[in-house]
């Protein structure tokens, strides 16, 4: 039994399940400690480790990747979906990349002078492809699914989904109901895109409420550009609780970031009682 299944997102293709739990496991109990939970020092977590998958060379940040290697569809619509979310003071001039459309050319200027993803393309490109292949790649998210369904038979009070990862859960909790019916937590999660939604498992009434999770809270941060719609209860359900927070602007998606915020700890402590 563990009290949390946590889900990791994207970039996590050199690390490991042991470096995750230590990881996770340690800021989420300094967050607890911090708030005086008292379940700071016997919270246990899973992790459902799928990053090691994406070492197979089809998509992972090692490739060097260059803005002609954007596919059109997906791949297009997500980084511009990104760069809309950006404000910055530069207006909305074009980069130099004149073999691009032109929105695309916008979005990943953006992208570059707000430092998200480095600053650089083949970062926020490597991102895209590993988003792309788990909504795109039928195998890839049968494999990663399982991965999900292993952690889970540790019948968690609560999952923990970050970036990619909230995809993930939402996708697996969709599809299964355990008995003891978790809470879901997502933090920085893309799945306010359209793009995203449509690709993603619904039964037959269209309901897009997780049977699966007993409650769901969303926490986005005001500069994390990756969940770029801050709010999900009107595309979701209207139970769903969105909850914002303030993370540094420099690694406002990084899941220690949000590990470390008050309102996460909040959360977690909450689904733990």
């Amino acid at each position: 039994m563990a009290d949390i299944v946590a889900i990791h997102g994207i970039f996590m293709h050199r690390s490991s399940r042991r470096e995750m739990h230590d990881s996770w496991l340690a800021k989420i109990s300094e967050g607890l400690r911090d708030t005086r939970s008292p379940h700071a020092e016997s919270v246990t977590l899973e992790c459902a480790f799928y990053g090691h998958e994406y070492n197979d060379g089809k998509a992972g940040p090692e490739r060097n990747y260059r803005p002609e290697e954007i596919a059109p569809g997906f791949e297009t619509e997500l980084i511009i979906s990104i760069g809309a979310e950006i404000k910055d003071d530069y207006g909305d001039r074009e980069g130099d990349k004149l073999y691009l459309p032109g929105p695309l050319q916008k979005a990943l200027a953006k992208i570059q002078r707000s430092r998200l993803f480095e600053g650089r393309d083949s970062v926020l490109i490597s991102f895209v492809k590993q988003v792309d292949r788990y909504l795109n790649d039928p195998a890839f998210r049968a494999l990663v699914q399982d991965e999900v369904g292993a952690a889970m038979t540790e019948h968690p009070r609560l999952v923990i989904g970050h970036s990619l990862g909230s995809v993930v859960a939402y996708d697996w909790l969709q599809r299964n109901v355990l008995p003891n019916r978790p809470v879901l937590l997502t933090l920085g999660s893309p799945l306010g895109l359209e793009s995203v939604r449509r690709r993603l498992h619904q039964p037959a009434d269209r309901s897009r409420w997780p049977d699966g999770a007993r409650s769901w809270t969303n926490i986005a941060a005001g500069h994390d550009a990756v969940a770029m719609v801050k709010e999900l209860a009107p595309l979701y359900h209207p139970d769903v609780d969105d909850v914002p927070c303030t993370n540094p602007r420099a690694t406002a998606h990084h899941a220690t970031s949000y590990l470390s915020n008050v309102r996460v700890s909040r959360s977690i402590d909450a689904a733990l009682t």
